[in-house]
C-alpha cells in the first residue's frame, strides 16, 4: 500500500556532508565485490571508494544491489521453468541466460512466459531512466557505473552537472563511457531509496561522484533491461503482469527494436494486453502508460512528495505499490471507449406512480453514486424531442449495474420487453 511509511520524499534536501577521510579511496575493479562489501557493511556512508574502468550508463537499477541476494539468485533460477514454447522473431539478446542455465534456442533468443518475466525482475533484472535531482544545490544525474557493462549488476552513482556534461556525446553515441571514477558513499535520499525495498538487508547506499577520468574501453558490453507492467485477461481475469526486455545502448535501433517487439508482439500480440506503466522518467515511450498514471494522480495527489513517489512506482513498474489505487479493468485495451458507469433502472411508469420505488431506489444508491464512478440512469433523463428508443439502447450500452422493478405493469408492457429487457 502508498503508506505512512512514505514518510518525507522531499528529494531536494541537502545531505549531511560527511568529513573528506585522509585515507585513499578504497579501490573496486567488480561488481561483486563492491556489492559484497556494500552488503557486509565493510564500507557506509561517508567513505571514499574508486571504481577502477567501470562503464558509466545513464540508466539506473530498479532494485539496486538486489541481483546479488541468495532470494534473486533463487528467482532467476526458477525462471527458466517459465519458458515460452512459442518460437519467436525477436531482436532480443537477452541476459538472462548468465543466471546459469543453458540456453536452449540455437540463435541465443530466451524468451519467458509472464511468470518467467516477473521471477526474473524479482531476480533483480531491469533499470530505469530518471530526471536529475538536486544535491548540495547542484543539478545531478542518477546513473550506473559497472563492471561488466550490465545495468543492474552496477552500482548506483549521481554525477553532478560539472562532470556529467563531458560525457554527454559520447554517452549518446557510444551508449557509454568508460571511466574511473572517484566519489564518496552516500545513503540514498528519499524517495528513491524506496527503489531498495525488494532489497531486504542491502545498505541503501550510493556513489556520489567527485571525479570521473575517462579511459580506455575494457571490452566489456554495455546491456539494459527494460520492464513494464501490463493488465491482460488471458487467465480469465483483468490481472498485472510484467515484461521486460534487453537491449545494447551502444547499437542504434536496438532499444526501438526490443521496446517495440514488447508492446507489439509480446504484450499486446501474445496476451491481448495494455501497458500501463512506463520506464523512463524523462520521455513518454508508452503514451497509454503515461495515461494508466494520471489516472493514479487524479485519484490521489497531484504534486508533492506522495505523487513524486508514485512516479518512481510506476517508472519501476512497481505493482505492488502502485496498482493498488489503479481500476485494473478500466485499464484494459479498449476500456476508454467502452465504460459501463451506468446504473440502469428499468420500470414501469403506472406502478411507479403508485409505489414510489424508484425514487426510493435512487435515494438509496446516492451514497455509492457520489463515492464512486457509477451514474444513476432511468428514463426520466430522456429530454424532450431525444428518441426514446435511442437514448435507452445508448444507456444499456454503458450500463454496469442493472436493476429492474418487477411489477404486473412491468411485466406487461411490450415496449420494455423490445427495448428494456435485452440487457
Amino acid at each position: 500500500m502508498l503508506g505512512a511509511h512514505f514518510g518525507t520524499t522531499d528529494y531536494l534536501l541537502r545531505p549531511q556532508d560527511a568529513a573528506r577521510s585522509r585515507v585513499a579511496p578504497r579501490p573496486y575493479k567488480q561488481n561483486e565485490s563492491l556489492w559484497k562489501d556494500v552488503m557486509e557493511q565493510r564500507v557506509t556512508a561517508g567513505i571514499e571508494i574508486c571504481l577502477e574502468r567501470f562503464l558509466i550508463l545513464d540508466w539506473f537499477p530498479r532494485a539496486p544491489g538486489l541481483y546479488y541476494t541468495p532470494d534473486a539468485k533463487w528467482a532467476r533460477e526458477e525462471a527458466y521453468q517459465h519458458l515460452h514454447d512459442k518460437v519467436w522473431d525477436s531482436p532480443i539478446r537477452d541476459h538472462a541466460a548468465r543466471a546459469g542455465a543453458p540456453r536452449r534456442r540455437l540463435d541465443f533468443t530466451v524468451v519467458f512466459t509472464p511468470t518467467g518475466k516477473s521471477s526474473m525482475l524479482q531476480g533483480g533484472v531491469g533499470c530505469i531512466r530518471l530526471k536529475p535531482i538536486r544535491l548540495l544545490n547542484e543539478p545531478h544525474w542518477l546513473m550506473t557505473a559497472t563492471s561488466d557493462g550490465v545495468v543492474h549488476c552496477g552500482f548506483p552513482v549521481a554525477i553532478p552537472r560539472a562532470i556529467y556534461g563531458p560525457l554527454v556525446q559520447e554517452l549518446q553515441t557510444k551508449g557509454a563511457v568508460c571511466s574511473t571514477v572517484r566519489g564518496e558513499l552516500e545513503f540514498v535520499p528519499d524517495p528513491f531509496s524506496r527503489l531498495f525495498d525488494p532489497a531486504v538487508m542491502v545498505p541503501r547506499l550510493y556513489l556520489r561522484a567527485t571525479e570521473l577520468q575517462p579511459v580506455e574501453p575494457t571490452g566489456a558490453v554495455p546491456e539494459a533491461s527494460v520492464a513494464v507492467s501490463f493488465v491482460s485477461e488471458f487467465e480469465g481475469h483483468p490481472k498485472v503482469y510484467a515484461s521486460y526486455v534487453t537491449f545494447r545502448p551502444d547499437r542504434e535501433g536496438s532499444f526501438d527494436d526490443a521496446v517495440g517487439w514488447m508492446k507489439r508482439d509480446y504484450v499486446e500480440g501474445e496476451y491481448h494486453g495494455r501497458i500501463i506503466t512506463d520506464f523512463d522518467q524523462t520521455r513518454t515511450i508508452f503514451p497509454e502508460a503515461r495515461l494508466a498514471l494520471s489516472r493514479v494522480m487524479d485519484r490521489t495527489i497531484s504534486r508533492g512528495a506522495l505523487a513524486e513517489s508514485i512516479e518512481l512506482m510506476h517508472a519501476a513498474a512497481s505493482a505492488d505499490s502502485y496498482f493498488e489505487e489503479v481500476d485494473l479493468r478500466a485499464l484494459l485495451p479498449g476500456s476508454e471507449r467502452r465504460q459501463r458507469t451506468k446504473i440502469f433502472i428499468s420500470y414501469a411508469h403506472a406502478a411507479e406512480k403508485e409505489t414510489g420505488w424508484v425514487s426510493r431506489i435512487r435515494t438509496h444508491l446516492e451514497g455509492l453514486v457520489k463515492s464512486s464512478d457509477f451514474e444513476i440512469w432511468d428514463d426520466s433523463r430522456i429530454e424532450p424531442g431525444q428518441k426514446w428508443k435511442n437514448e435507452i439502447e445508448w444507456a444499456i450500452d454503458k450500463t454496469g449495474v442493472a436493476i429492474l422493478v418487477l411489477t404486473a405493469d412491468f411485466l406487461a408492457s411490450s415496449f420494455i420487453r423490445e427495448a428494456e429487457l435485452p440487457l
